[in-house]
């Protein structure tokens, strides 16, 4: 797998270059004090209780030729696509981080990871991430207490409120990716499962593998930070253009760390909202009779 239209890497913003010098030139002619999100109003309005405002809608993106797989006999790890795929995905990161850097921004929140295929080229896809960069208000920088660097984070804005709130910050975001090929059945196994009700075990126990190499994989990048967790881990399985005995286990989440001396207590109380929708039952559907 290889990065399109760009020169030989050597940083993150390298063939985003154009893109963002663009970008900044179409700043200079819009007001500086309005910013764009794609936080909800209970989470703009919770990023604001926690200390932070939102400075605007950042992203990142690379373009890669998905590799052709070929002569794979056995279950087995494919360790050179787990490699680009992840490769891909912090290409676009970092250049999510250097847009949410050139804003102003402390750190970027509801960090979305996906990939699109580009039309008829089947292995050309766009690596995307896009998330709300933010920092602290002037108002509150003296007595705040922000991460030590800038961070990355796929946790809404309830999640990093109640996070903040209770004394922790995130550090960035982790993940891990295992492309694993599970072998083929011979043709007698295939035939005699035929008028059978049965496991497949080869397939079980190489989706555990590549579950198993990707959860690791993230938690291995968690310590690297020095992590006391991950938080809103999750998990996708996708062959993408593979095919079905291709297949990448795919985790992701939030490392976090314990900025205070101890947990802070946060008094949660129930409340029962008032305004619930009443559903009418049809009667018929308990009793089994129609009405008529």
């Amino acid at each position: 797998m290889s990065e399109l239209f760009s020169a030989p890497w050597t940083r993150p913003d390298r063939a985003g270059e154009a893109a963002i010098e663009h970008l900044r030139k179409g700043q200079a002619h819009s007001p500086s004090n309005v910013f764009s999100s794609d936080l909800s109003v209970d989470e703009a309005i919770l990023i604001g209780e926690a200390g932070y405002e939102p400075k605007g809608l950042v992203s990142g993106s690379s373009v890669f030729h998905i590799g052709y797989v070929t002569s794979w006999v056995g279950s087995a790890e494919v360790p050179e696509l787990s490699a680009a795929m992840a490769r891909a995905r912090e290409i676009a990161i970092a250049r999510l981080v250097e847009d949410g850097r050139r804003i102003g921004g402390n750190g970027v929140v509801g960090v979305q990871l996906d990939i699109n295929m580009l039309g008829s080229h089947a292995h050309l896809a766009e690596f995307i991430a896009v998330g709300t960069a933010i920092a602290p208000r002037r108002s509150t920088r003296a007595t705040h207490h922000p991460t030590p660097s800038f961070f990355t984070s796929n946790l809404s804005g309830k999640d990093f409120y109640l996070l903040s709130r209770a004394g922790y910050h995130p550090l960035g975001l982790v993940m891990g990716s295992c492309v694993y090929h599970v072998a083929y059945q011979s043709a007698g196994s295939w035939a005699k499962m035929q008028s059978k009700n049965m496991e497949l075990a080869n397939a079980t126990e190489a989706l555990y593998s590549a579950r198993e190499l990707a959860m690791t994989r993230m938690q291995s990048e968690a310590i690297v930070l020095g992590a006391s967790g991950v938080v809103g881990v999750t998990t996708e399985e996708k062959s993408h253009v593979w095919g079905s005995h291709m297949i990448e286990f795919f985790a992701l989440g939030t490392a976090i760390k314990l900025a205070s001396s101890e947990h802070k207590r946060l008094g949660i109380t129930a409340s029962v909202p008032l305004e619930d929708q009443i559903v009418a039952t049809d009667p018929s559907a308990i009793t089994g009779r129609r009405r008529r």
